[in-house]
């Protein structure tokens, strides 16, 4: 039997391929992602279903995957596509800066911002850096809840010395604030400082992001004070 939405379905997939998504709306871009989810239904119904219940695509894509689930037409495996979304895009961002020559906040910033891209839990990643001031080593060393992390800095110091590397970079998030240190991020920075330089590693810089944006430590003064 011959799917009655293929023609539709052709002709949004030759728009995307013609124009992108920049007139795309919210449902639209829905639709066509669970194209490859739901080859057999109409998927516009679905993406519309999405949108009410969560308020916007970011709403979507941020959403508990149970939850995507649960709506009408989805099921487990298209729960899982849009849930990759997010971390495809950070993925993306990472292959494009991940092997730059970390020499500048420009460039730091934006590699971290990748980073966080749909994480909605702060987070602490170190990335350390090798003679060249590439990154050799970088994971998540420390996990939190929605609105702090705890700085362990036997963690920090351990994934250090495992990476052979005496140079990092640490950088966490603020998903639902600023990208600006508080009071106790200077504190625990400044402490940090102390501790690797006493192990012989130096820290070069904190990155603090948001949904918008990163902003370097360094760059706004603070390292001045950690001497």
């Amino acid at each position: 039997m011959s799917n009655p939405h293929e023609g539709h379905r052709q002709r949004l997939k030759e728009r995307f391929l013609k124009t992108g998504l920049e007139s795309f709306k919210a449902h639209e871009i829905l639709e066509l992602l669970l194209f490859y989810a739901r080859p057999r239904i109409d998927t516009n119904e679905i993406a519309h279903a999405l949108i009410e219940k969560f308020g916007s695509l970011s709403g979507v894509f941020d959403a508990n995957p149970e939850d995507i689930a649960s709506v009408k037409g989805m099921g487990e495996n298209a729960a899982v596509l849009l849930k990759m979304i997010p971390q495809l895009a950070s993925a993306y961002g990472r292959s494009k800066t991940e092997s730059e020559v970390m020499d500048g906040s420009k460039k730091i910033c934006a590699h971290f911002f990748n980073c966080f891209i749909g994480i909605k839990n702060e987070q602490l990643r170190v990335a350390c850096l090798d003679d060249g001031l590439k990154i050799r080593s970088e994971g998540v060393v420390i996990e939190g809840g929605v609105s702090a992390v705890p700085m362990d800095v036997r963690k920090i110091v351990e994934f250090t010395y495992r990476s052979g590397c005496e140079m990092i970079i640490i950088a966490h998030n603020h998903p639902n604030g600023l990208p600006v240190p508080s009071e106790t991020d200077i504190a625990v920075t400044n402490k940090l400082f102390s501790v690797l330089k006493s192990v012989g590693i130096k820290l070069l810089d904190h990155i603090i992001v948001n949904k918008d944006r990163a902003s370097s430590m360094y760059d706004a003064g603070y390292f001045s004070m950690f001497k």
